[in-house]
């Protein structure tokens, strides 16, 4: 799915699918250029969520339905479709919550939904969440975060897990460390992270980040980048920071710290 593409100008609609989301992309012509139609939709629209129900053709709407996006491609013949995180942070929720003991430094495994880009001459011209969108508030309703709401289990093991993990396109991996400074034990039962500042490493359909350190103390939790996990060959950087720099990291942090702790 995340490579370059000809316009589909013989094939009628193209579909790109990841897990249960399907990506449509069409062509029209507009005078001189070409006009590229997008839009997606979830299992849950099409009813393909449920296992017990037998699968039924998509219905795809008209082209001069306001459900496509479109965008003039001059002419441009080609387009790319490449993961990225989203622009606001992500409030990744634990299926299973624990607590974690004071002193403990956990190592572990969570993962995130990306969404897909659609790049044309070096830029992006759209970018559709291949998991229906939420929005969450991280922290307290006085000062907390407006975050894109998403689910994962917390997998504990300090060992690569890349070639276990899962079968959606539409998922990276975050290696993650927790340590707890506190006297007391803290409940985990959601992680928030900043996708602007991280990268995204593939390996044909798998993609994973940097590894996240969250700190835990009596006053909230600071979240910063430890650094790169060392990766097995044949794996390169296909996504890369919006924002660099371990500055950011830290103006995050400070935010992170405010919304847990009202400072």
């Amino acid at each position: 799915m995340w490579r370059q593409y000809d316009l589909p100008t013989s094939e009628g609609t193209r579909i790109h699918r990841a897990g249960k989301t399907v990506l449509y992309v069409a062509v029209e012509v507009a005078g001189e250029g070409e006009v590229l139609a997008a839009m997606v939709s979830y299992a849950e629209d099409s009813g393909l969520a449920s296992r017990r129900k037998p699968k039924v053709p998509i219905s795809v709407p008209p082209l001069d339905s306001p459900t496509w996006s479109r965008y003039f491609m001059g002419t441009s013949s080609t387009y790319e479709i490449v993961p990225g995180y989203p622009q606001m942070p992500v409030c990744i929720k634990l299926r299973e919550p624990f607590f974690l003991p004071p002193a403990a430094d956990l190592r572990g495994w969570i993962f995130s939904h990306v969404e897909a880009r659609i790049v044309v001459g070096g830029s992006t011209i759209a970018s559709y969440p291949l998991a229906r969108p939420f929005k969450t508030l991280y922290g307290i309703p006085e000062a907390g975060i407006v975050c894109r709401h998403d689910e994962a289990d917390f997998l504990a093991s300090d060992e690569p897990v890349i070639d276990t993990m899962h079968e959606d396109p539409g998922l990276v991996a975050h290696p993650v460390r927790l340590r707890n400074t506190s006297p007391d034990p803290v409940l985990v039962n959601e992680l928030c992270i900043y996708g602007e500042q991280l990268s995204i490493l593939g390996n044909g359909t798998r993609m994973q980040s940097e590894r996240l350190l969250f700190m835990f103390s009596g006053s909230g939790v600071r979240m910063s980048l430890e650094g790169q996990t060392e990766l097995p060959a044949g794996w390169t950087q296909i996504a890369r920071p919006r924002v660099s720099g371990e500055e950011r990291f830290i103006v995050r942090s400070i935010e992170l710290f405010r919304a847990m702790t009202r400072m």
